[in-house]
């Protein structure tokens, strides 16, 4: 077969359905129809309401007041109505219940007793109900005349499709109480048997209101094979009921194309076969022929049409539920889906909450592996890692977070071997490259507690995990807990510390080496508050950097450290050049220099008053933007510091690509200065090197007399350190400066030494 071939009849097969749908279409082609029987049985019922009533007004009560019994009268006049009522009620009941049931699972609601017994109630009142045709049979006509066989025949059939429909409805309703959910068969099959009440009542009334008779007052029965005579002509008169019928069935009831196809072709073909008879006896006109051609036509083109746009609908429905469901990049659970899982698995599966973990797994040096290997390469690695982990965890649910973070839960016994086997995929899968693991682990502490909650204490417990080779495993703790109890305190009540002024400005001082006289400070952020009392920089800085709201925090100390030197000003007293740190993010998260720039207006401070410090780890990332920043503020006058140099890995290419005024020499390497020589041959080449490429050196940390005099020996000109004072406040730093602990240099710290 050629392609174009294959293409045409794979088109074709497309077309009129004949490909296998997988569960979901199937599932969403039925509950399409079960909601468009929803809609189809309401009219039917309220129709059949109608019937009884212009019955009871019409024939009913007009014999019953001729001494006939009311109870016998109304049998016989209404008794199909009834049926076709009761079997159209017990359809609106029984698709209601079933979409509603599927409504619950999704929305994880419990099932009630009495929204089991509803339906199962209307299936028993039809299945009794449609005993009665045994009632029926007494009213049955001449079956040799065609008229009469026709409707006993349509009557048998519709007290028979009724009686089939109880039974699927009770059937579904026993399975859902032992099951717990729906069953698509019996709900195809409830519907394929209302759908055939549907067209036996479409059948025999349509045709027995053609041969009723009633034309220009004379009733005429009709005999097999005779032939009706209407005014000389054969027209159609009352198959209404009959179009009605199949037009509800074939656009409200959508089947595959060829079924459709087949249904209409075969029941159009019956009924235009009954009222014609014998073909020599037409009773359809020339016109009439084409018109009921036409209208098969029609309704067989717009059901395969609503056939292909539901397919679609459950094509693009899929894909979503899917994307809501499942981590588009590894196809396991995504963190969403995973949280509503091991919420219904607390509610209704476990015992013992102790017994069992929230992970938390994170891949150490990922990054390296995607820079190393490529981006698509790490995309296979975290689709091998995500499918290894299901397996691994196979009998809860596991998900992926975000990046190369990952989550499950699982019982506590055997986490030991689980995470035994990860390491090993690792270790085997990394391309010699150097990955490991951390896993954080905590215990729920009761069903209703947040999960997100949980998770996080996982992810804090494997945050802990830190330059501790082999360990891999932390379980959350009462230590853990109290800090994360903190680290969550900050972040919740950071606005409510910088508004309250909790959060100020402490001042270090930064002397000349040579006659260790007041040259600067440096702003240090510290947060007094009223629970905790002094707050650790360490304890809410890496907090804040963590969940990218540091730019808070600096805008905080960038405002306060210029209303100080405002102040300072203003009251006369001697000010000195204050150095404030920038974060990386800090660049990320606002307009950094914008700001900057507006409180130095705003306060009117002279641009010689304020530094800017720069970690060295902050120009690692989006060396670009940072460049731009950096020669932003030195155009307008600001000295530009490189701060922490070398505490990270890429000193010299920094020195290379970036300007500064001057470099803050990391404390690492004063730390066991005394014991480490080589330490002092580094400091001294560095300090050499800063001369050479017009930058002025400082060095933090000093905190002995032999530090500061070996520093001012080898020429760095500026020393900071405990051994000149910790940070203190501004108050307290003047009052050293009025006591004569410091002497304010007349030379200060400015861009105009380069």
């Amino acid at each position: 077969m050629t392609n174009a071939l294959k293409v045409a009849w794979d088109a074709i097969r497309d077309f009129l359905g004949f490909r296998r749908h997988n569960s979901y279409t199937r599932k969403y082609l039925n509950d399409a129809n079960i909601r468009s029987s929803i809609y189809m049985s309401f009219i039917i019922f309220a129709i059949e309401i109608w019937m009884i009533i212009r019955s009871l007004n019409k024939y009913v009560i007009p014999l019953t007041k001729e001494g006939n019994s009311f109870m016998e009268m109304l049998f016989k006049h209404t008794s199909q109505y009834w049926l076709f009522l009761f079997a159209a009620l017990a359809m609106l009941v029984f698709s209601i219940y079933y979409m509603v049931e599927k409504t619950n699972r999704a929305g994880k609601r419990g099932y009630t007793v009495r929204s089991k017994v509803i339906p199962l109630i209307f299936a028993i009142i039809l299945i009794i109900y449609s005993f009665f045709i045994f009632k029926e049979t007494k009213y049955f006509k001449d079956w040799s005349v065609t008229y009469y066989k026709v409707s006993n025949v349509g009557v048998i059939l519709l007290y028979f499709f009724s009686f089939l429909e109880g039974i699927t409805i009770a059937g579904h309703c026993v399975y859902k109480h032992l099951k717990g959910e729906n069953n698509l068969i019996f709900s195809i099959v409830t519907i394929v048997f209302f759908s055939a009440i549907c067209l036996t009542f479409g059948f025999k009334v349509g045709y027995t209101d053609y041969f009723s008779g009633f034309y220009r007052g004379t009733a005429l029965p009709v005999k097999a094979g005779t032939v009706v005579e209407l005014g000389g002509s054969y027209e159609i008169k009352a198959a209404y009921c009959f179009l009605t019928m199949v037009l509800y069935v074939g656009c409200l009831l959508i089947w595959k194309p060829y079924i459709s196809l087949i249904t209409l072709s075969a029941t159009f073909w019956t009924f235009a076969a009954m009222l014609n008879g014998d073909p020599a006896n037409r009773v359809f006109a020339d016109g009439d022929v084409v018109n009921y051609i036409t209208f098969y036509i029609s309704l067989t083109i717009i059901t395969i049409s609503i056939y292909q746009q539901r397919i679609s609908e459950a094509k693009k429905s899929e894909n979503l539920e899917r994307i809501a469901k499942y981590d588009i990049i590894t196809e396991i659970y995504n963190y969403s889906h995973y949280v509503r899982e091991v919420e219904k698995i607390l509610k209704e599966d476990i015992e013992n909450l102790n017994e069992y973990y929230y992970i938390f797994i994170n891949i150490q040096n990922f990054k390296t592996y995607n820079d190393q290997m490529g981006f698509s390469e790490g995309t296979i690695f975290l689709k091998k890692f995500a499918t290894k982990i299901s397996e691994v965890f196979n009998e809860f649910p596991s998900a992926r977070e975000s990046g190369d973070h990952f989550v499950a839960f699982t019982k506590v016994e055997g986490i030991e071997e689980k995470i035994k086997v990860l390491e090993e995929f690792i270790r085997t899968d990394a391309n010699g490259l150097y990955m490991n693991l951390k896993v954080g682990a905590v215990r729920p502490i009761e069903r209703s507690e947040d999960i997100n909650t949980s998770v996080d204490r996982a992810r804090y417990a494997a945050g802990t995990i830190t330059n501790k080779y082999g360990k891999v495993f932390a379980e959350y703790d009462d230590k853990m807990h109290d800090s994360y109890k903190k680290k969550q305190y900050v972040i919740n009540h950071l606005d409510e510390a910088i508004e309250n002024g909790y959060i100020r400005p402490y001042y270090q001082p930064v002397v000349w080496s040579k006659d260790k006289k007041l040259c600067g400070c440096e702003a240090l952020a510290r947060w007094i508050d009223p629970k905790y009392g002094f707050l650790s920089p360490g304890e809410f800085i890496p907090t804040l950097e963590d969940v990218r709201l540091i730019h808070k925090l600096d805008k905080c100390i960038f405002e306060s450290v210029c209303r100080d030197i405002r102040k300072v000003m203003d009251e006369g007293k001697t000010a000195v050049p204050v150095s404030i740190n920038f974060s990386r993010l800090d660049f990320e998260l606002m307009d950094a220099v914008a700001e900057f720039e507006s409180l130095i207006e705003k306060y009117n401070i002279p641009k010689e008053y304020v530094h800017v410090e720069i970690t060295e780890s902050a120009l690692t990332a989006n060396q670009s933007h940072l460049q731009e920043c950096i020669e932003k503020l030195h155009a307008d006058g600001f000295a530009i510091w490189l701060d922490d140099f070398g505490s990270g890995y890429s000193s010299l290419n920094v020195l290379k690509d970036f300007k500064f005024d001057v470099i803050k020499i990391d404390m690492k390497f004063l730390s066991n200065f005394e014991q480490k020589p080589v330490s002092k041959i580094i400091l001294d080449a560095i300090v050499k090197l800063s001369e050479k490429i017009g930058m002025l050196t400082l060095t933090e940390g000093v905190e002995t007399k032999e530090q500061a005099d070996f520093l001012s020996d080898i020429g760095c000109g500026r020393l900071q350190g405990y051994l000149f004072g910790k940070p203190i406040p501004l108050d307290a730093l003047i009052e050293d400066i009025k006591n004569g602990k410091y002497t304010v240099s007349d030379e200060l710290i400015g861009v105009n030494h380069n």
